[in-house]
């Protein structure tokens, strides 16, 4: 049972609090503690002391720090957690949210000190239990092998508590922080570097949590090693790795991590972060610990009977959250979190993923997937592949569906073609590149065509494109072939058909932006045996039709080929 003193007692800390918190420790008097409880100065003295004592008391109990608890609580249960783990979500914690970390009474004591012994004297009990705290984790990583020996420990001890209690001071001033972000990764790099140079941690943890972690790490000499050293010093073992990407100096690797259960994604990520950059971090399951290879000859042995799962396949394969496959001008086109397929000329897969982007090597196993089912369903007669071989003048060539693995075989075709056919088909494009490459070969609505030499190399490439987002009545088809194939007939080849696959997904009529002094292209046009009409603006031909006369190549007698122009690009 509480006394009347005690509730009394317990009234005037609160005040106190309140008093200390709006006034410091050296604008406050006993009266004004008194007068805020609504008692006497001398009730004051007698249930809690002088001012210093009021002082104590108000910060043992009402004081507390989120950091110091976490501490705490990880050196009083060194099993639960690795000790790096928890001095990082220490850091983090006082980063992020420092009031409560370091209370304003904390740091007005921290100030007083200077000038009041008694405050002093309070100060040190407390900074003594922050201190024994952040000993006992370094005490723990030093048993397993997480800090050289060479280091001092009181060192490292003093630097901690110096930079929370100088984070604290300087936040309601410092206008100008680092991201939470940069800073967990600068905090993992200082933590991380503490270990000795041979990093062989004794792991007296119990259970393991699986993560799958994307970063990019720079393209150089121990660029891996710094990585998977910095997810080892959180006791995390790397059971998987991949390269799905190089670009910008850095390569982009997927990584298979177990790790102590209580060790957080923000962890990972920070330790990640420590060694490269865009780290994406997401809670992975026991397929991910599996050989990448065996798992797609497993999916590809599942494909064998059933072509048709190959999209939920791609979806797997690629950890999608949404897999859609659906008509060819509708959905969204490809961006860094969706990535749309080409699959027939009748549907696309479009597969969505929000915990990373796609990568490049993502999008050509897709496609390759995709296409290995395709070919399954046409060699058991199911399905068309889709694929022809057509000739031209002095050659053949295999006309087909692009896919994103053709992307670089686009962008080599382009460096083949001169500036004035580059031009002629972009117009506008002052520079080729500025067309995303995997959207050109097949990451948009409609469809895209290659055609392909006998020596393998991309020739050209046609597109049909919904003429606006949405439109399902009208589509635009462009084309652009190599210079070597100029006046072989490929263009009025490609041309017809991409007006067959513009009358297959159902557009009504089709329309084609030409340089009017491209003749060319006119002429492949003209000689469609559609009826266009033509608009001309600042040198632009805009050339409309409808299709509802065109008959698909393949209904059309032999005697009666489209005609062959004599250009186009």
């Amino acid at each position: 049972m509480f006394s009347d003193d005690d509730e009394l007692r317990d009234r005037i800390i609160e005040a106190a609090s309140e008093v200390f918190a709006a006034h410091g420790y050296g604008g406050t008097r006993v009266r004004m503690v008194a007068k805020r409880a609504g008692v006497q100065a001398h009730t004051v003295k007698r249930l809690t002391g002088g001012k210093a004592q009021l002082f104590g008391l108000v910060m043992s109990r009402k004081v507390r720090s989120v950091a110091a608890d976490q501490v705490e609580a990880a050196a009083d249960d060194p099993v639960a957690r690795p000790a790096l783990a928890s001095l990082l979500a220490a850091a983090r914690q006082v980063y992020t949210a420092p009031d409560r970390s370091w209370d304003i009474l904390e740091l007005e004591a921290l100030t007083s000190s200077n000038r009041d012994a008694d405050v002093r004297a309070i100060e040190r009990v407390r900074m003594d239990r922050r201190r024994a705290n952040i000993q006992s984790l370094f005490y723990q990583m030093r048993e397993v092998g997480g800090i050289d020996p060479n280091l001092d420990e009181d060192a490292l001890i003093h630097l901690a508590l110096a930079l929370s209690a100088g984070l604290a001071t300087i936040h309601p001033v410092a206008d100008h922080g680092p991201t939470p972000d940069a800073w967990d990764a600068l905090m993992a790099r200082l933590l991380v570097s503490m270990a000795p140079s041979e990093l062989l941690l004794a792991d007296p943890h119990g259970d393991r949590a699986i993560w799958r972690v994307r970063v990019d790490v720079p393209n150089l000499p121990g660029g891996m090693g710094r990585l998977v050293r910095a997810l080892g010093a959180l006791h995390g073992h790397t059971v998987g790795m991949q390269m799905i990407g190089t670009g910008d100096g850095h390569r982009t690797v997927d990584l298979a991590v177990t790790a102590p259960e209580n060790v957080t994604r923000d962890d990972i990520r920070a330790a990640a972060l420590s060694a490269g950059r865009r780290a994406f971090v997401v809670s992975g399951d026991s397929d991910d610990i599996h050989d990448l290879t065996t798992s797609v000859l497993d999916d590809a042995a599942e494909m064998v009977t059933n072509p048709s799962l190959a999209p939920l396949i791609a979806g797997r394969l690629l950890e999608a959250d949404w897999v859609e496959v659906g008509s060819p001008t509708e959905g969204d086109d490809d961006r860094a979190n969706v990535l749309r397929l080409q699959w027939t000329a009748d549907r696309h897969v479009v597969l969505e993923r929000s915990w990373a982007p796609f990568a490049k090597a993502e999008r050509t196993r897709a496609s390759a997937l995709l296409r290995l089912a395709a070919a399954i369903s046409a060699a058991s007669g199911e399905s068309d592949a889709l694929g022809w071989i057509e000739k031209v003048k002095d050659a053949s060539v295999w006309i087909r569906l692009a896919h994103p693995g053709d992307a670089d075989a686009v962008a080599e075709m382009h460096q083949r073609c001169s500036e004035q056919s580059r031009y002629q088909r972009y117009i506008s494009v002052a520079e080729w590149r500025d067309v995303q490459l995997h959207r050109l070969s097949g990451g948009h609505r409609g469809v895209t065509l290659v055609a392909m030499s006998s020596h393998g190399t991309i020739v050209a490439l046609g597109n049909v494109f919904p003429e606006s987002v949405g439109d399902s009545t009208t589509a635009e088809v462009a084309v652009l072939v190599e210079d070597d194939y100029h006046g072989r007939g490929l263009g009025t080849i490609m041309i017809g058909h991409l007006l067959d696959m513009a009358h297959r997904m159902k557009f009504t009529s089709v329309v084609a932006t030409v340089l009017a002094e491209n003749d060319g292209m006119l002429h492949v046009l003209a000689a469609t045996g559609l009826t266009w009409t033509t608009s001309i603006e600042s040198g632009v031909a805009t050339m409309r039709a409808d299709l509802d006369g065109w008959v698909p190549l393949n209904e059309r007698v032999p005697e009666d080929p489209p005609q062959q122009a004599d250009d186009a690009h």
